[in-house]
């Protein structure tokens, strides 16, 4: 957990100090690709809750959500369609769903400990 917590703080740092500048033209990929992989991260958080968690199926969210949000944006930007608003619904709903699941866990973890 200290090795997580020392990249997020380090990650965090470095992004605020690096000056990287990237066109317009991908804010869309860029978006979706965080969403992604902040859709991996709860869904691996969620399956290592339930045990089920392996490092192919971590590596299959990663890939699988990669790949349906990057389809999507660029499909959308070749018709002029806002298609990639399905990803992020998609994936914000899956993160709260992803969110009651974890929660739920620690609350029925913490009841039976009284």
């Amino acid at each position: 957990m200290i090795y997580v917590a020392a990249g997020l703080v380090l990650g965090v740092i470095a992004g605020l100090n690096l000056n990287l500048v990237y066109s317009p033209e991908y804010a869309v990929y860029i978006s979706l690709t965080v969403l992604a992989m902040l859709n991996s991260i709860f869904n691996m958080l969620a399956e290592n809750l339930n045990g089920g968690l392996t490092t192919v199926k971590s590596i299959v969210f990663l890939a699988g959500d990669l790949a349906f949000a990057l389809f999507l944006g660029y499909i959308g930007e070749q018709l002029g369609l806002p298609i990639y608003l399905a990803a992020i619904f998609a994936f914000g709903n899956n993160i709260y769903k992803n969110l009651k699941i974890m929660l739920n866990y620690l609350l029925e973890k913490n009841n039976k400990k009284k």
